[in-house]
Order: C-alpha cells, then sequence, then structure tokens
C-alpha cells in the first residue's frame, strides 16, 4: 500500500512543480497626449528670397505689348507713364521708362493705399516679383524684367 500513496505523492509535487503560477507583472499603457503646434504668424514684412536664373528673353519676347495703357487695369492703377499695355480678365502686361526700383516704390506706395499687403519680393539679375494679398484673399502678382531704360510689368490678379 505504500507504494500508491508514495508515487501519488510524487505525482502530486510534479504537478504542483508544473503548476506553479507566474506573478503579474505590471505593464506601462502609455497615455496619448496632445502637444501644442505653434501657429504660424503672419508678418507685414515682405520675405526676400531669390528666384532661379530664367530665359527672360524668350518670356518678355512675348509679351510685347502694343496698345494703349489703360489707368487701371481691375482696380489696379497702372503706373503713370506706361509706354503700351494691354491686358485680359486674367492679366494686364505694360512697359515704362522706369527702373524696376521706381515700379517696386510705385506698387507698394499705391497698393498700400488700396489696403493690399506686400507678402513676399524676390530678385534676379534682371527681373524682379513683388506679392501682394489683401483682406478678401486675392493675391496680386508684379514680375518686373528690365532691359536697357525699360521695364516690362506684369500684373496677375488671382482669387477676386
Amino acid at each position: 500500500m505504500k507504494k500508491p500513496s508514495v508515487i501519488a505523492t510524487l505525482l502530486l509535487l510534479a504537478l504542483a512543480a508544473c503548476s506553479e503560477s507566474i506573478p503579474p507583472v505590471a505593464t506601462v499603457v502609455p497615455t496619448p497626449t496632445l502637444a501644442a503646434i505653434p501657429a504660424l504668424a503672419v508678418t507685414t514684412a515682405p520675405t526676400n528670397m531669390s528666384l532661379p536664373l530664367t530665359a527672360t528673353s524668350d518670356v518678355t519676347s512675348k509679351l510685347d505689348p502694343q496698345g494703349q495703357t489703360e489707368a487701371e487695369w481691375d482696380g489696379i492703377p497702372i503706373m503713370p507713364g506706361a509706354l503700351t499695355g494691354e491686358g485680359d480678365e486674367e492679366s494686364y502686361v505694360f512697359t515704362i521708362q522706369a527702373t524696376s526700383q521706381q515700379v517696386q516704390e510705385y506698387y507698394q506706395a499705391e497698393l498700400g493705399k488700396l489696403d493690399w499687403q506686400a507678402l513676399a519680393e524676390g530678385d534676379g539679375e534682371a527681373s524682379l516679383m513683388l506679392i501682394f494679398t489683401n483682406d478678401a484673399a486675392a493675391t496680386l502678382s508684379i514680375s518686373i524684367v528690365t532691359k536697357g531704360d525699360e521695364a516690362l510689368v506684369l500684373l496677375v490678379k488671382q482669387g477676386y
């Protein structure tokens, strides 16, 4: 009789050793957090940027206005003294005997009176680009290409 009880005891010990429970391990679960994203501040000072060199002679040869100039185009004044000019509902181009600096100063002053704010400007060797915006979310780009003592000025207005 001792044999079965010894076998039973060994069996119980073996089962007890195999079924030993593993203590629970605490697991850290990350809690999602929101990080503040800084808002971009809009400034009224124009941003200077370098424009890549382009073949301006090809562009200007296609933009050769032949008509009489207007006093304004789509609510935008045309610089007094313009020699030739023409445009449509998308853009207006004119020539004037002036430097790119004179054209830039004129449009910064005149558009400021009309509540347009300078957004950016970029200049190349013989060209200058100005970008303005207004409260109605419209954008006006002014491209100025100089050749000799003349400037070709292209006005393009979007989002009006």
